[in-house]
């Protein structure tokens, strides 16, 4: 398996926002303006938008490209279940605001604005993207993809954030339970 990644700068500020920003092989119903249709990405749909400009991705709040950014990719990674990414957030205003509601658990996932360059339509109609450049990463509250969401923000200490340490408590106690 081929994994393409991007390290642009490790962000040793405690304002690092990550998560998986495109699950690959998921099908969603998504409308962009011109009707609802189905649509999925292909692993590998970003190799080469994050090889040539993978440095330029800025992160935006609701795809709204019209304002400033929040942030930048510093970590852009395509694994086998998707497009990882991660984001240094400036200390602005809006990126002040964007990081509280991560960490309220308000904002939780993340969309893609993309320009679709390589499409496969499958036998069910389900467009599949399989190649497609990576324009912005948004943070929004109702991605397209279930499975895009944001992972949590990183810390600069070594003392895990508390909604990632609750969650691997979740899990734990989830798997004691069933062990049972």
């Amino acid at each position: 398996m081929l994994y393409r990644t991007a390290h642009v700068r490790a962000d040793q500020n405690g304002r690092t926002i990550f998560g998986l920003a495109v699950p690959y092989g998921v099908v969603s119903e998504v409308n962009d303006g011109y009707g609802p249709y189905r649509e999925q990405f292909a692993p590998g749909a970003f190799t080469r938008s994050i090889r040539e400009r993978g440095h330029k991705v800025k992160l935006f709040v609701q795809h709204a490209t019209e304002r400033l950014p929040i942030g930048r990719a510093v970590e852009l990674d395509e694994r086998a279940d998707g497009l990882h990414a991660a984001f240094s957030v400036a200390r602005t205003r809006d990126g002040d605001e964007a990081l509280e509601l991560v960490a309220a658990g308000v904002v939780d996932g993340f969309s893609v604005g993309f320009a679709s360059l390589r499409d496969r339509k499958e036998a069910d109609k389900t467009v599949t993207r399989v190649e497609a450049s990576l324009r912005e990463v948004s943070l929004v509250h109702s991605p397209a993809y279930p499975d895009a969401l944001v992972g949590g923000v990183r810390s600069a200490s070594t003392t895990p954030y508390l909604t990632v340490a609750r969650a691997r408590l979740e899990l734990l106690e989830a798997t004691l339970h069933t062990e049972d």
